[in-house]
């Protein structure tokens, strides 16, 4: 078949189903549906799939669905080791020059952790693992103010790689906790000195890194939301200086604007880390989009 009357035709047929959704009324989302053909389409001619890749493509899909629940999904997995999710973040609120950056808020993550005083640890006594004292401060991104009364709402997990929603030996809300700032912007609390572990490598996307020769794991870091009205709510991770890992994190997370100084001081550790707040409202939960 001559290759010119082929490109004409699978062209066609592009057009056939961008004019067949040319009548969605919401301007938003008819840009991203008639995108998504447009890249779609592209990408099958550029790869020249075949019937037996074709299937392939929706056993895998088929599988990530069943490996998909309340708990875990397949689905943001593949997102996050292809590095589609941190991009998103970043496309959305980073600037050039940002001192602290915008990272994935994960799966882990539970609401109305307990409200803890000033300085108090977040760590259950029976939690293995060397103890770290954080403090800093929270202000205004554009002119340095302090920004009193703001909440931090951090989580982290246990040495053994597990978040205490995934392990039951772990008490409830161990290693959560909300603080508030003071009229200085300041807060202060004790976590647990954070540790290296993998995501999930049992499913689909397990075999996929497998075959990538990718590690799976992500770097020792804590999580930190940190949100006052008024402003743009900030989702960040703090990672270890140092760690070999953060140079190839499975959810490509880590970065340079993500990374704290963690200095031993004795039987426990020390870190201080500022967080400057940008002036907006704040992006989460995300609504969907109308249709």
């Amino acid at each position: 078949m001559d290759n010119n009357i082929n490109n004409s035709t699978d062209q066609a047929l592009t057009e056939r189903v961008l004019k067949a959704y040319s009548r969605i009324e919401n301007p938003r989302l008819k840009s991203i549906v008639s995108s998504l053909i447009k890249h779609l389409h592209a990408c099958v001619r550029e790869m020249k799939v075949n019937d037996e890749e074709w299937e392939f493509t929706w056993d895998f899909m088929a599988r990530m669905a069943e490996k998909t629940g309340p708990e875990r999904n397949e689905f943001i997995l593949l997102a996050d080791v292809l590095g589609v999710s941190q991009l998103i973040e970043m496309l959305n609120h980073e600037e050039p020059g940002q001192p602290v950056g915008f990272a994935l808020v994960g799966p882990f993550f539970r609401a109305n952790a307990p409200f803890r005083e000033r300085g108090a640890s977040i760590v259950s006594e029976d939690t293995p693992g060397k103890r770290v004292r954080i403090s800093g401060r929270v202000f205004d991104f554009g002119d340095k103010t302090p920004i009193e009364g703001a909440i931090l709402d951090t989580w982290q997990a246990a040495t053994n790689g597990l978040y205490e929603n995934q392990d039951e030996q772990q008490p409830d809300y161990n290693l959560r906790g909300r603080f508030r700032t003071d009229k200085n912007g300041a807060f202060e609390l004790i976590a647990l000195m954070p540790a290296a572990y993998p995501v999930p490598t049992d499913g689909p996307v397990g075999e996929f890194l497998r075959v990538a020769k990718r590690p799976p794991n992500r770097p020792a870091h804590i999580h930190f939301i940190v949100s006052a009205p008024g402003y743009e709510t900030l989702v960040t991770q703090i990672f270890v200086k140092g760690d070999p890992v953060i140079e190839d994190d499975a959810v490509f997370t880590a970065s340079a604007n993500m990374v704290g100084d963690f200095r031993e001081e004795g039987d426990h550790f020390w870190l201080s880390y500022d967080f400057p707040l940008k002036r907006g409202v704040s992006t989460i939960p995300r609504a969907p989009i109308p249709i």
